[in-house]
């Protein structure tokens, strides 16, 4: 049995057939795009239905988020949430805390509202809510931990009975990255942490129940395919087997791939990492839970927490980045990886960061040269115009955060870059007049999973406050919606089965219920969702 899915429009983001107006599926993939009279020597010759309900919609590829944390986010999504900016969650709206004094407030009912056991909030941020530190925290609550993990997920803060909880003062024999007298775990510090938060917070249920919200949350964003760009950042039989109950059922609402967070599969496997992650790989994969031969790594600090290495003039207070991996060290992690064949993918996020990354891909080409290597840089916050540049002569691929100069460019002009590099931040305009595929993800839970709201901000740059910053640095539509279709199939390796509607690809669209070539580019994020089609099968927004 053939299906026909009819709609107003249908944007292919396949060059050939731009626009079409039905689309023939059969066994989950794709017999036809074009319309009902062209599509006759099929339809004369097969048993066939012509499915309607769309027909005053208009449809596009699939939506692909290629850098989600689903096991991150199930964690976060079990704590409550202080954030600067508003939030729609399963659990409920979220409203925007932006100053001190209402930070410490909400901090206190919280406080007052669970007076029992360890009480964790995510979303804390200096840049907004001030510093909040040991003491400060121990003015609210001194007779259990409390822990405000911090709004980019690398940094946590506690009052004395967190660090005691946290076994603080031992990771602070050797790791620089904890500060007792502050109360603050960073980078590093952060990892040793997570030793006792994660069984905290994955106990009685709550992990299941956070992946069950992730799915929701990507079904009602308009996403067929998400790839998981650091599975094993909790526990990798733990993930695996849950991400196969949650996303591997009968009837998929999604796809899921599959991407090892290299450093966490070295610590748990030693020398035979590589081997372990190719027999996850080999033995147990299925037809909608799938791994990447890909291999992530980490360059220098988070960008929403100001630690990601800057060059001159560096930060405006003076204060210093923190490496995950020094340059030394990013170029041997990659190496084998590199001889092996996997396609690297790094998370850098300022200019120094994005320079040591540039560094080892030339290091590496010189040494064991490869060719359509489809390496990719992660979330690119601060760089120069020429990194961009080099970038496309490396052939390297940038997947950029589509929410960074949205929600934080107003702060990071006043505060901590000057207006001249925080305008620029997410150049992603140069970056594809130099060549560059570019892709945009959510990197949630650090922004929502919406690409209509990613592709609006890449589109406008404008900022929460109303600035419209470096507008030669916008994407066109064209690009934006093929950075979050096609660039982001090419970047995983899956451009052959996703990320544009052809004839012998996944039957995967998004249904929208406007076209976003004929709305204002404003209103683009404005845009309803009105199901998803995975396989040939509608799934319901």
């Amino acid at each position: 049995m053939i299906t026909v899915y009819t709609a107003r429009r249908i944007i292919t983001m396949d060059p050939s057939l731009p626009d079409a107006t039905a689309i023939a599926c059969r066994d989950g993939r794709i017999v036809e795009v074009g319309t009902i009279d062209s599509m006759a020597p099929w339809l004369k010759r097969h048993e066939h239905e012509i499915d309607e309900r769309f027909a005053d919609d208009v449809m596009i590829a699939g939506f692909i988020d290629p850098h989600v944390h689903p096991s991150m986010a199930s964690m976060l999504l079990n704590m409550h949430w202080i954030t600067p900016e508003p939030w729609s969650l399963p659990s409920g709206d979220i409203g925007a805390t932006e100053t001190r004094d209402d930070y410490l407030a909400r901090l206190a009912d919280l406080v007052a509202a669970h007076p029992e056991g360890p009480l964790i909030t995510f979303g804390y941020h200096a840049q907004f809510h001030g510093e909040v530190e040991r003491g400060d925290i121990d003015d609210i609550d001194d007779t259990r931990p409390v822990v405000l993990w911090q709004r980019s997920f690398h940094e946590v803060r506690g009052n004395s009975k967190a660090l005691e909880w946290l076994n603080a003062a031992e990771g602070a024999r050797w790791d620089p990255h904890i500060d007792l007298e502050s109360g603050r775990m960073f980078e590093s510090g952060i990892v040793w942490a997570l030793g006792t938060l994660v069984p905290h917070l994955m106990g009685e249920g709550g992990y299941e129940q956070g992946l069950r919200d992730v799915q929701y949350l990507t079904r009602k964003g308009g996403v067929t395919t998400v790839a998981d760009a650091g599975y094993g950042i909790v526990d990798f039989d733990t993930e695996l087997d849950a991400t196969q109950l949650i996303f591997g059922g009968a009837e998929p609402s999604m796809r899921l791939w599959l991407m090892a967070n290299i450093p966490r599969a070295q610590g748990a496997f030693q020398e035979r990492t590589m081997e372990q992650i190719e027999s996850f790989a080999a033995e147990r994969g299925t037809d909608t839970v799938k791994f990447l031969k890909a291999a992530k790594f980490f360059s220098d600090g988070a960008f929403i927490a100001q630690l990601m290495q800057l060059g001159e003039p560096g930060y405006i207070d003076g204060h210093e980045g923190a490496w995950m991996s020094t340059p030394e060290q990013l170029v041997k992690m990659i190496r084998p990886w590199w001889n092996a064949g996997y396609d690297i993918n790094i998370h850098t996020n300022g200019d120094r960061g994005v320079q040591s990354c540039l560094d080892a891909i030339s290091t590496l080409l010189h040494e064991c040269p490869r060719f359509d290597h489809r390496t990719t840089l992660h979330h690119f916050g601060v760089s120069t115009q020429a990194q961009a540049r080099r970038a496309g002569a490396l052939g390297v691929s940038v997947q950029a955060n589509g929410y960074y100069l949205n929600l934080f460019g107003d702060a990071f002009c006043d505060q901590w870059l000057g207006y001249e590099r925080a305008s620029q931040m997410t150049r992603l305009g140069s970056l594809v007049r130099h060549g560059v595929s570019v892709a945009v993800h959510s990197d949630f839970p650090m922004g929502p999973i919406d690409p209509l709201k990613a592709v609006s901000n890449v589109v406008n740059r404008s900022t929460r406050g109303g600035q419209v910053l470096a507008p030669p640095e916008a994407l066109s539509l064209d690009d934006a919606l093929a950075a979050v279709t096609i660039e982001a199939a090419a970047q995983l390796r899956l451009d052959d089965e996703i990320g544009s509607l052809a004839s012998g690809k996944f039957a995967d669209m998004t249904v929208l219920g406007a076209d976003p070539y004929e709305v204002d580019p404003t209103d683009i994020a404005d845009i309803d969702i009105v199901a998803t089609i995975v396989g040939g099968r509608v799934v319901e927004a």
